[in-house]
């Protein structure tokens, strides 16, 4: 199977096709440990076959469905660290394709749409597993994956959040957690999600400030410099505020704010500028 699924993935054949059993294949090997097989080949002939309109109605209809109904996502989500990470991450990454394939082609009925976007908020406030390379193993990034699950509901041009405040408890989760830093530019990720959503006019501007300012005072108030984590949490805030900070250069009314919290911390931390 392993050398069929390479010769689709290095076909020159302007369309490719697909068997049953070569669906069913991926499906469960979304998670494999073998990082070729779950990232080059599996991860990659979705991607491609989502865009490509390569898969048939039967089996997209099929994959759709076994992903709403295998618990991938959420697969030991509250257990500690295993293989399982990668179950999830990879479906958090699968769950943005179909996403990104039903904003052009409604592929998904607005029951399942609407579960996909409570999931990509619940999701990173479920996940605890930070690993970003796993030795041997290859990419877990599950914050990373599921960020860009997130960005994928809120670029959607059918996404409505009827309570913001949801989305940045989720943030602030999801930086609460750190025991460590971020290894692997997940910030970047992070913010790029909230980004779209603003970009997408999926979130109020006025709304996107004010979560800003929630988060913001939450870690503040938590930060002691002799507590390394709350050091890690609070430079994690930072970086995000950086990245906004260059993603909304040309809005005047946004860039303005995660300046403010710059300076301030800067002056905080006694750099002079």
């Amino acid at each position: 199977m392993i050398e069929k699924l390479e010769a689709l993935l290095n076909t020159s054949a302007p369309k490719i096709n697909f068997t049953n059993k070569q669906v069913d294949f991926m499906l469960k090997n979304i998670g494999n440990t073998n990082p070729y097989i779950r990232d080059n080949l599996v991860y990659t002939l979705f991607a491609t076959g989502f865009m490509n309109s390569a898969f048939t109605l039967v089996q997209q209809k099929h994959i759709i469905d076994y992903f709403f109904n295998n618990d991938l996502l959420f697969k030991d989500i509250l257990e500690p660290q295993s293989d399982y990470v990668l179950i999830r991450s990879f479906s958090a990454l699968l769950g943005a394709i179909i996403l990104e394939c039903d904003d052009d082609a409604c592929i998904l009925n607005d029951n399942q749409r609407q579960e996909l976007f409570k999931w990509s908020i619940q999701y990173l406030k479920l996940e605890n597993d930070y690993r970003s390379f796993v030795t041997d193993k290859g990419w877990a990034h599950a914050i990373a994956h599921g960020s860009d699950f997130l960005g994928s509901s809120l670029s959607h041009t059918k996404f409505h959040l009827t309570n913001v405040n949801d989305l940045f408890i989720t943030l602030q989760k999801v930086i609460n957690r750190l025991e460590t830093p971020f290894l692997d530019i997940e910030e970047a990720r992070l913010a790029s999600a909230l980004k779209l959503g603003v970009q997408a006019e999926n979130m109020s501007v006025e709304d996107f400030i004010k979560g800003i300012q929630y988060v913001d005072k939450e870690l503040w108030q938590q930060y002691d410099a002799a507590i390394l984590n709350t050091c890690y949490r609070l430079n994690a805030w930072i970086h995000i505020l950086h990245h906004w900070l260059i993603f909304f250069s040309n809005d005047t009314k946004i860039k303005t704010i995660p300046k403010q919290k710059l300076d301030y911390y800067y002056n905080k931390m006694g750099y002079n500028f």
